[in-house]
């Protein structure tokens, strides 16, 4: 298994921010290297206007063996924010729908507990999902 990361977005907050979780993806793509489904796990974050309207969704390709997560967030709300603020929110969206995605998609090879655990651990280690947002850090606004 391979998780991937896209971005579409003009706020540059969100791309530094993808590029943290990239640690992540490092971690996941090493440990679980020997998982043939999903084959990819990809994640797309989408920073768009609202009246775009675009849904967050998720859909699992067969043939390929490719889990899509896409989540849309609101351009509108995140460029009012703090770095460390979008962080803690896109850190948060990201590990509960994946959560709830491997809920809905059972994999045979994966032991969704553990890569869960792991992916949390390693979320942590990066400052991704904190309890509380860290105002001692990134005190820039988005825009």
């Amino acid at each position: 298994m391979r998780m991937s990361i896209n971005c579409d977005t003009h706020l540059h907050y969100i791309l530094e921010l993808r590029k943290e979780l990239e640690v992540v993806c490092n971690k996941v793509n090493e440990k679980y290297k020997h998982i043939k489904e999903p084959d990819v796990l990809g994640f797309a974050f989408r920073c768009l206007p609202d009246e775009i309207r675009r849904k967050t969704f998720r859909r699992f390709d067969k043939e390929d063996a490719y889990l899509t997560l896409d989540i849309a967030v609101s351009y509108e709300k995140y460029k009012k924010m703090y770095k460390t603020e979008i962080r803690h929110d896109l850190g948060h969206t990201f590990y509960n729908y994946l959560e709830d995605s491997l809920k809905k998609y059972k994999f045979k090879e994966i032991n969704t507990k553990e890569l869960l655990s792991d992916i949390k651990n390693w979320c942590n280690e990066i400052g991704w999902l904190e309890e509380e947002v860290d105002y001692s850090k990134d005190l820039d606004y988005a825009e």
